[in-house]
């Protein structure tokens, strides 16, 4: 009689075991689950894209070819601001107040043209410290770097434009707090 008690204490003991290393398994796979789930609704939103792609569009029907040539000269990137009168030229303020407008109704908080070696830009380790501004500007965003690190490098003759769109969670305007930052990006070419 004490032997069956002693088998149905190993059996229980087994049983036990084998379910909590399924238990283990399963969680590990949900939480990187969440993790991969995470990363697509913050990078690469098809929304997102889509508002990205309708930027770049209203973008390249001006000048946005000049700051592809300052990429060329050897500027490491090109940040876009409002204000840019190299871009639009003294005589568009209604397209300036137009672009304001899109701005704060997507809650975009920075706009950005690459070169096609992005992978190169998203190792700040790799700039010399006499680089401030780039440092200062980019690689203090880790936000930003981490996107970077996850986009593959375009063609030579393609350049790289961004979109950093920060909202709340319900998509409304957000403070400092309860910023989430949404990236996406497009491949543009001359």
């Amino acid at each position: 009689m004490k032997n069956k008690k002693g088998f149905v204490f190993i059996e229980t003991i087994i049983v036990t075991c084998i379910l909590l290393a399924s238990l283990m398994v399963i969680y590990s796979l949900y939480v990187n689950s969440l993790n991969v789930e995470s990363r697509y609704l913050k990078y690469d939103d098809p929304v997102k894209l889509y508002e990205t792609y309708y930027i770049s569009k209203y973008l390249e029907s001006f000048d946005f070819k000049l700051l592809k040539e300052n990429i060329k000269n050897g500027a490491k990137y090109e940040r876009i601001f409002l204000s840019r009168s190299d871009i639009f030229g003294s005589s568009y303020t209604k397209e300036v107040k137009f672009l304001e407008d899109l701005w704060a109704k997507l809650h975009i908080k920075s706009m950005y043209l690459f070169p096609h070696n992005i992978k190169d830009l998203a190792e700040c380790n790799s700039y010399e410290s006499n680089d401030k501004v780039f440092k200062d500007a980019i690689c203090t965003n880790t936000n930003l770097i981490t996107y970077l690190r996850n986009i593959d490098d375009v063609e030579p003759n393609k350049y790289v434009f961004v979109v950093e769109f920060a909202s709340t969670k319900g998509g409304d305007k957000c403070s400092s707090r309860d910023c989430f930052h949404y990236y996406a990006h497009l491949e543009v070419g001359d």
